[in-house]
């Protein structure tokens, strides 16, 4: 495999990758701890 070509999976770079549902998830948790510690107000809430 020649240096320009991407691998077939994301492992095989032996980096660490987020798909997007980890980060949709990780930014939903970080959204709700700020509505329970009172840093988003709930007019804010739709």
């Amino acid at each position: 495999m020649s240096s320009s070509e991407r691998p077939d999976y994301p492992d095989d770079h032996k980096r660490f990758s987020l798909n997007e549902d980890w980060i949709a998830t990780i930014v939903g948790l970080l959204i709700f701890g700020a509505c329970m510690l009172g840093l988003i107000s709930p007019e804010l809430i739709p």
